[in-house]
C-alpha cells in the first residue's frame, strides 16, 4: 500500500500537528489515533503501551502510519528519561516493527535538536549532537527507522512549531494567554530558531507521502529568529502588551535540558523536490490570529 492508494494512519491526532496532518489529508482514507478520551471513528493508541500499539494498527491497517505524537517537552524528558524513552524509542521502534511486518511506511518527526548548534547551518547528512534527552531519544528513533524500514520511513526534521491548537500548547499561544493575564514572562534572549507553521508541515508530509518518497529531509519555516524578536511579533500581531516580556540569558532560567542556543536546518533538499513553500513568520502568525479570533478557515 502506498500513499497514492492506501489509508493513512495519524498516530496523534488530537495534538497540534496531529490535527494539522489529519487537516492536510482530509478527503483521504484516514485514521486517527489518540492517547486518550477517543471520540467517534478515533482509535486508542498508546506509544507507551506496546499492546494498544499493536492492537490499534492491526485493526486500523494502514498503509503509511504518519507518527506525530511524541513526549515533546523538553524539559520533562530530562526529568524523565526512562519515560522519554519508553515513548520516543521504544514506542518508535514498536510502530517501525508493525510496519516492517505489514509494508507499511513511517513518517517521523524529529527536531533541530539533533544538532549542538555549533555550525552555522547544518545538512541532513551532517553529524548530529543531541545535548538533552529529547533530543537523543529523537536521533534513537531515526536509527529505529533506517534500520527497520531502508526504503520505506520519511524523516523530517523541524523546529519550533505553532498554529492552531485547541488546547494552546505552543509558545505563540501560550505567551498571548500569559501576557493578557498580566505576567512578566521570561523569554530567552540568546535561543535562536526557525518558527514552522503546522499547516506547513502537514502540507510537506501529505507532499512526500503522495510520491512515495524516502529519506531524510529538513523541514523549517524561512526565517531564523530569535525567541525575544518572535515574541515581540506575536504581541504585536494579537495586540498585547510586551512590556510583560522579559528577555533573559538561558543560563539564568535554569532549564532541566540544557538547549542548543541556534541551530539552522539547510531546507533545500526538499524544496529541490518541488514540496510546497513554508511560509515567513508575519504571515504564519497573520493566519493563526484569523483561527483564533474565528475568521481563519482551519
Amino acid at each position: 500500500m502506498t500513499g497514492r492508494g492506501g489509508r493513512i494512519g495519524v498516530i496523534g491526532a488530537a495534538g497540534q500537528l496531529g490535527e494539522a496532518v489529519t487537516r492536510a489529508f482530509a478527503g483521504g482514507d484516514v485514521v486517527m489515533t489518540v492517547r486518550r478520551d477517543p471520540r467517534h471513528g478515533q482509535l486508542l493508541l498508546d506509544l507507551g503501551e506496546p499492546a494498544s500499539i499493536r492492537a490499534a494498527l492491526d485493526e486500523a491497517k494502514p498503509g503509511v502510519l504518519v507518527l506525530a505524537a511524541a513526549m515533546c517537552h523538553v524539559d520533562g524528558c530530562e526529568q524523565d528519561p526512562a519515560t522519554c524513552g519508553t515513548v520516543n524509542v521504544e514506542g518508535t521502534r514498536a510502530v517501525a516493527g508493525w510496519a516492517a511486518r505489514h509494508d507499511a511506511r513511517v513518517v517521523f518527526f524529529s527536531t533541530d535538536h539533533v544538532f549542538d548548534g555549533t555550525a552555522p547551518i547544518s545538512g541532513e547528512d551532517d553529524a548530529v549532537n543531541p545535548l538533552n534527552a529529547y533530543a537523543r531519544s529523537k536521533v534513537a528513533g531515526e536509527r529505529i527507522l533506517r534500520e527497520l524500514l531502508p526504503e520505506r520511513h520519511v524523516i523530517l526534521r523541524t523546529a519550533w512549531l505553532y498554529g492552531p491548537d485547541r488546547a494552546r500548547r505552543n509558545f505563540a499561544l501560550r505567551l498571548v494567554d500569559r501576557l493578557r493575564a498580566g505576567e512578566r514572562v521570561p523569554v530567552p534572549s540568546d535561543q535562536w530558531g526557525a518558527p514552522t507553521y503546522t499547516a506547513d508541515l502537514a502540507a510537506a508530509t501529505r507532499f512526500v507521502v503522495e510520491r512515495d518518497i524516502a529519506g531524510t529531509f529538513h523541514a523549517t519555516g524561512p526565517e531564523l529568529v530569535d525567541r525575544v524578536s518572535l515574541a515581540q511579533r506575536i504581541a504585536a500581531r494579537f495586540g498585547v502588551d510586551a512590556r510583560g516580556i522579559v528577555p533573559t540569558a538561558t543560563a539564568d532560567l535554569r532549564q532541566p535540558a540544557r538547549r542548543p542556543l541556534r541551530v539552522a536546518l539547510r531546507c533545500d533538499r526538499l524544496a529541490a523536490l518541488g514540496a510546497p513553500a513554508f511560509r515567513r513568520i508575519d504571515a504564519g502568525l497573520e493566519e493563526l490570529h484569523a483561527w483564533v479570533t474565528g475568521d481563519g478557515r482551519q
